[in-house]
């Protein structure tokens, strides 16, 4: 089965709705700077958490810090899921004979995009424009997309990542 990925261009609707988006991903940053420090690295390198251990940890830290229970549980969820994709990543580059070093906590300007699968957005592409949308993310706003090819009749959108461009769009 073939995967498709696209990529659009997004503006949100309302300075209110980027403002927001950009909490949320700041948000996002301070939950995996936490399970990176608190849960990941403390840990001995032979028995490290796995990620449904660390993600059982979410609920406990939400009532800790109530700002975090605001946002999307789901986006949580992928932002403590990074660590676990990035630390595959480097075993597999160790494994082919390149020198890794370890997971590191990200400052804001290394930390610009959260995830959104399976569930919390809903895409509407009967905007009455052939190269328009709107997704609306649960708990953040609406984007308006602007796309150079329409999404095929036939797929499904199972995974947006929202992303801050280094420009500052």
């Amino acid at each position: 089965m073939v995967t498709e990925s696209f990529q659009y261009h997004a503006e949100p609707d309302s300075e209110g709705v980027a403002r927001r988006a950009w909490s949320d991903i700041q948000t996002c940053r301070e939950v995996y700077n936490h399970a990176l420090t608190q849960a990941y690295h403390p840990a001995p390198d032979h028995n490290k958490p796995s990620y449904t251990t660390m993600q059982n940890k979410l609920p406990g830290w939400k009532h800790r810090w109530p700002k975090w229970g605001e946002m999307y549980s789901k986006c949580l969820q992928m932002a403590v899921r990074r660590i676990k994709n990035s630390e595959t990543i480097l075993e597999e580059l160790e494994k082919k004979g390149y020198g890794v070093g370890e997971l590191k906590w990200k400052a804001p300007r290394e930390y610009r995009s959260i995830t959104y699968n399976q569930s919390g957005f809903d895409v509407d592409s009967n905007t009455g424009r052939t190269d328009r949308a709107v997704v609306e993310f649960s708990k953040i706003g609406c984007f308006n997309l602007s796309y150079h090819r329409p999404l095929p009749e036939d797929g499904t959108v199972r995974q947006i990542h929202l992303k801050k461009q280094t420009h500052g769009e």
